[in-house]
């Protein structure tokens, strides 16, 4: 038997990933039996501890697939916003931040509607999207999360890291130039800290109140949108039963009309 290679493997867990879950399981196991008796004990062995993925990250390996140019955008849109979230924290222009967020947000709403669909297609529990749309969010806001949304090989939900993460840019900040520092008092150094701090708290506030307001809007839009294809929806289905009555009473005319011939 010809021993699979490592393109072949990757190949094969690309697959695994994007298989119903019901059947993860099971094509596990297959390929972890099929590495063992190839000789492969230790890949058979890291094959079978692969975790089955939770309903939420199996639709977002799903989207990593079928909506590549969006997770892109997601991809982006979150490298941009980890990039800005520093000079907003710090108090600096933030016009960098509110651009990358609103990127954010219309990529989440794309992905999001993906996964309705994906949803309705597969059968699985539609409360899984708001789960996956928050994963795809945290995985876009981390170097880590990045690249595991990038192959679709989410094994679990994700909590995106939230600005509290940015109180620790305080020892980041720029140090004073070595003579400074040398005629500075320790207490003026705590002063210094603590300002630093109180700024940082308050613009994790403003941050927060701003990402709730979007939250908000963007809930509000998909409501509306949800509304709009139901009444979408009826509309077509009267346009479909008037057409089928004007059929019905163009056969009736017909009818008549070849009655009417054979009369005259």
């Amino acid at each position: 038997m010809t021993a699979t290679s490592e393109a072949e493997l990757e190949r094969e867990l690309e697959r695994l990933y994007q298989l119903p879950l019901s059947e993860f399981t099971s094509a596990r196991n297959a390929l972890a039996k099929r590495l063992r008796s190839e000789g492969d004990p230790d890949r058979a062995e890291q094959v079978k501890q692969l975790r089955k993925p939770p309903v939420a990250a199996w639709l977002v390996n799903r989207l990593a697939r079928e909506r590549e140019l969006d997770v892109q955008r997601l991809v982006k849109a979150g490298e941009a916003l980890t990039k800005s979230q520093v000079k907003a924290a710090a108090g600096h222009a933030s016009q960098a931040f509110l651009d990358a967020r609103r990127e954010e947000h219309r990529a989440l709403e794309r992905l999001g509607q993906a996964a309705r669909e994906i949803v309705g297609r597969e059968g699985v529990g539609a409360s899984a999207v708001d789960r996956a749309t928050e994963t795809l969010r945290a995985a876009s806001l981390t170097d880590e999360g990045r690249e595991l949304l990038k192959r679709g090989r989410l094994t679990k939900e994700l909590q995106p890291p939230g600005f509290e993460a940015l109180t620790g840019l305080v020892a980041a900040t720029p140090r004073q130039p070595r003579a400074q520092r040398k005629t500075a008092r320790k207490g003026d150094d705590r002063a210094e800290r603590r300002r630093e701090v109180k700024e940082i708290r308050e613009r994790v506030r403003q941050l927060r109140a701003q990402e709730r307001q979007l939250v908000g809007t963007a809930r509000t839009a998909r409501r509306e949108a949800e509304r709009a294809e139901a009444e979408a929806a009826r509309l077509r289905r009267q346009a479909e039963e008037a057409e089928a009555e004007a059929e019905a009473a163009a056969r009736s005319r017909q009818a008549v009309e070849r009655e009417l011939e054979r009369l005259s």
